[in-house]
């Protein structure tokens, strides 16, 4: 049989507690990696809603866009059509002064 000196006891004890640590220190970073996971794992799933409610608000944003420069055009074509009418009326006025000049002209 071996007999253990007590330094030989000593560096079994000395491999003993590190070794103890080691594991505990093992321990705690593996539930650390675990909670790590998990919530990368969350913020995975909250990144692709991110994303995917960005892509709603940038289709509403084209939309709203494209619905303003309809309105636009549709109000711009009011206007445009009551110039036009205005600018009418003012074409039919120099053509009946013209009209009437001419028949004053005629008259004498």
């Amino acid at each position: 049989m071996i007999k253990m000196t007590e330094v030989d006891e000593f560096v079994i004890e000395n491999f003993e507690s590190k070794l103890s640590r080691l594991m505990e220190a093992y321990t705690l970073l593996s539930d650390e990696n675990t909670a790590l996971r998990e919530q990368l794992s969350t913020q995975s799933v909250e990144l692709e809603k991110a994303r995917e409610q960005y892509s709603l608000l940038e289709k509403s944003y084209s939309d709203l866009k494209l619905a303003k420069i309809i309105s636009i055009d549709e109000g711009e074509f009011g206007n445009t059509q009551k110039r036009l009418s205005k600018l009418v009326r003012e074409v039919d006025k120099c053509i009946a002064l013209l009209n009437a000049s001419e028949q004053k002209e005629d008259e004498l």
